[in-house]
């Protein structure tokens, strides 16, 4: 979901400072690119190796650090990279440095140097956070365009139930994914999502399929989640890696992917079909033994697979949800991907030939229900994940 984004986080001196590790594994778990930079008196608190080892990346106590020294001016170099930067525990001294403009830390240096937005989650004590001149600095540092999230009211390091508890990691990491992903244009709707191939067995050992490295469709089911949809993503075998908070269905036939789609269809506003289901599997499986070879030639008897999206328009009817097929032909491509958005009743058809078929990038054709007919460059497949979520989105 943070994909391709750099996140710095500041670590500040508060009994809090141990969740900052949650926060930091949660954005490496989304993909992001994290920097810590710590204060000296944080480092007492929680180890920097704690935070290098779940970052992945040296921990920033020292600009002049040897460990930097690969990094020009690292203050300048790394915050013109950053996406975001965030302070999480901020406590009352660090409010106070930036309001003031102050930069005697490795910390405040590289927040005063960087024009990403950022972002403070408090943590102190109640009667710290009350004082009349936090209150001032933090209102003028919210004029000066920092946002806060938090502080929450509960149970205190010191006994009181009062407020000045850093927020939990899941809300923060929840509100810097809405700063960095704005568009939550689906929230509210469950789009199902099927994607891979499907294998159908031969033998216990042997089985049909096709190429699909199922790259195209997980990157649909990661689109549609960043933009804030439910998303039930039903895969056949893949090695691809599933987006954060998707746990695949996992089926392997087509008649397995059937029954899935027919499990989760009723809860679902779109059907996207992205899987690459087989068109013929073995009418006769030899399901215990392996079969033999034998200097005879071997002859397989396969029939057609049936139809999930036309199955879905026959059993549980449309019932206003809306359908997008995909179409791989290797001739013809856009008069065949026609009659397959005629013949399934499909909303939208994604048509692609098999030049781009195991790549990261694709080459495509959106047809509409309408007639029109959009056809796109060779673009990378998350682009062209959202391009095609952007065409669904203006059916609903």
């Amino acid at each position: 979901m943070l994909h391709g984004k750099t996140i710095i986080l500041g670590v500040s001196s508060s009994i809090a400072a141990y969740k900052a590790c949650e926060v930091v594994s949660q954005l490496k778990k989304l993909g992001a690119d994290v920097w810590v930079t710590m204060t000296k008196e944080s480092a007492n608190l929680v180890s920097p190796l704690t935070f290098r080892t779940l970052s992945g990346n040296p921990v920033i106590q020292n600009l002049f650090s040897e460990e930097l020294s690969n990094i020009p001016v690292p203050h300048i170099s790394l915050t013109q990279k950053a996406d975001l930067m965030v302070i999480a525990p901020c406590g009352a001294n660090i409010l106070g440095k930036l309001a003031g403009g102050i930069a005697d830390d490795a910390l405040t240096t590289m927040f005063l140097a960087s024009k990403a937005k950022k972002v403070l989650a408090p943590a102190m004590n109640s009667k710290m956070w009350k004082n009349p001149i936090v209150f001032q600095n933090v209102e003028k540092l919210k004029v000066s365009g920092y946002l806060f999230i938090g502080p929450e009211e509960g149970m205190l390091a010191c006994g009181d139930e009062d407020i000045g508890r850093m927020s939990e990691p899941a809300d923060i990491v929840k509100n810097i994914i809405s700063l960095l992903i704005p568009n939550q244009d689906l929230a509210g709707r469950h789009i199902l999502v099927t994607a891979g191939r499907t294998q159908e067995a031969i033998d216990p050992v042997r089985y049909i399929s096709n190429r699909s490295s199922g790259k195209m469709g997980y990157a649909l089911a990661r689109a549609a989640r960043e933009r804030g949809a439910s998303v039930t993503l039903v895969s056949g075998p893949s090695n691809t890696n599933a987006p954060l908070d998707i746990k695949p269905v996992k089926v392997e036939s087509a008649g397995g992917m059937l029954e899935a789609v027919l499990d989760y269809y009723n809860n679902a506003d779109a059907l996207i079909m992205a899987a690459a289901v087989s068109d013929y599997i073995p009418t006769v499986v030899n399901k215990k033994r392996k079969l033999k070879k034998n200097k005879n030639n071997l002859t397989l008897e396969l029939k057609p697979a049936t139809d999930i999206l036309k199955q879905v328009s026959i059993q549980k009817g449309r019932k206003g949800r809306i359908l997008v097929g995909f179409a791989l032909e290797t001739d013809n491509l856009i008069k065949n991907a026609q009659k397959k958005l005629k013949a399934k009743d499909l909303d939208l058809i994604v048509a692609n030939d098999n030049s781009t078929f195991d790549a990261d990038s694709i080459k495509y054709s959106i047809l509409h229900r309408g007639g029109e007919v959009e056809n796109f460059p060779l673009q990378p497949k998350n682009t062209a994940a959202h391009t095609i979520i952007d065409r669904t989105a203006t059916l609903f």
